[in-house]
């Protein structure tokens, strides 16, 4: 099978991790393109992870904007590849003149990567009526990635999609290497948390801080470590007076599930999500995921068994959330562990391309 990826540029991100993972798992026995809208820069990280067997190409965009001239480029890099399926990931107004004449002959397949309505951005909203017309008449295939995003995707388009849950690849720990997390410990005692995700609103970081601002203030042993790129410098500025040796943002990582496996737990307050790769990451390696219950999360966590929920994303509840871990026995802990781990299996790299290829084949 011949088949096209196509994303708008593979940073550091959850999308990009997925997108990456898929290209390189389907690679394996497929003949897998990746094309990127914007020219690759130092900043893609997932670039420089893909497979030498995945295919490059870009439409070679420098700057923000939007132009025609591109909607015209990918029409002809699809029309002239002669590939049988196109995996579009999100910003439908760069697609529509290719599904449009294209649809006939190629398949199409569009994922929607978070809440159907947060999806949409300004020119999707222009084009709504048009997106909703395709996905109706399955001129694209939508694919949804956990129970609560396609919930909201046939609230807001009225009709069906494919669920597939996202899938990464199980990350591969040598344990016998240092860690710049075992570092940080002050005591035998010292419990570290890390958060890893970019600096933005819907990650709800200034909450975070607030939360274990509160809990160093009160006497525990506990170091919130972030990783993550500061991609709203308003988030960052916020954040940044609570920067100390027990609250430490080491900045963007390519080694998060590395971190993650020295680490006691995973913090993630969201304000809304999608399906969260560092969740899954944390899963992998057995880092006890405590997070707010939004998006495909609540599909993921039972709280409790896998990881703690909080009852939503406020500060006091957050609070509580983390107290009660900090309050668990270590039975309970390693236990929680042991179910993190035994729940990664159903979000293997290989089930979720297999489940994809059998949409493609549709």
């Amino acid at each position: 099978m011949k088949i096209l990826h196509i994303h708008t540029k593979m940073v550091s991100g959850g999308i990009e991790a997925i997108v990456c993972n898929l290209v390189n798992e389907m690679s394996k026995s497929h003949d897998v393109t990746l094309c990127t809208i914007f020219q690759p820069t130092e900043d893609d990280v997932f670039y420089r992870k893909l497979d030498n067997k995945v295919k490059k190409i870009t439409i070679g965009k420098k700057h923000f904007g939007f132009s025609i001239k591109e909607i015209w480029k990918i029409y002809r890099v699809i029309s002239r590849g002669h590939y049988d399926v196109v995996h579009i990931h999100g910003c439908f107004q760069y697609y529509f003149l290719a599904i449009a004449l294209l649809h006939s002959k190629v398949r199409f397949v569009y994922t929607i990567h978070s809440d159907a309505r947060k999806e949409n951005q300004a020119w999707d909203w222009r084009l709504f009526k048009l997106k909703k017309y395709m996905f109706n008449h399955r001129w694209m295939l939508p694919v949804t990635i956990s129970e609560v995003s396609q919930k909201s995707f046939e609230d807001l388009y009225h009709c069906q999609s494919h669920l597939i849950f996202n899938g990464i690849a199980k990350s591969q720990i040598d344990s016998t290497l240092n860690n710049v997390i075992d570092g940080l410990r002050k005591t035998k005692n010292t419990k570290i948390f890390i958060h890893a995700g970019r600096i933005s609103e819907p990650k709800n970081q200034l909450v975070l801080c607030k939360v274990f601002n509160q809990l160093i203030t009160k006497g525990n042993d506990v170091v919130l470590v972030i990783a993550g790129s500061p991609e709203e410098k308003a988030i960052y500025e916020s954040i940044k007076p609570y920067f100390s040796e027990r609250i430490i943002y080491l900045g963007e990582r390519n080694d998060i599930a590395d971190l993650m496996s020295h680490a006691d737990a995973f913090c993630l307050p969201s304000l809304w999500e999608g399906l969260p790769v560092t969740l899954l990451e944390a899963l992998s390696v057995g880092c006890i995921p405590i997070c707010s219950p939004v998006g495909g999360i609540v599909n993921v966590i039972e709280s409790g068994k896998n990881g703690l929920l909080s009852k939503d994303s406020s500060e006091s509840e957050y609070f509580k959330t983390v107290n009660r871990f900090l309050n668990m026995t270590d039975e309970e802990r390693v236990s929680m562990k042991e179910e993190a781990l035994k729940s990664f299996a159903k979000y293997d790299i290989k089930n979720c391309a297999n489940q994809y290829l059998k949409v493609y084949s549709e």
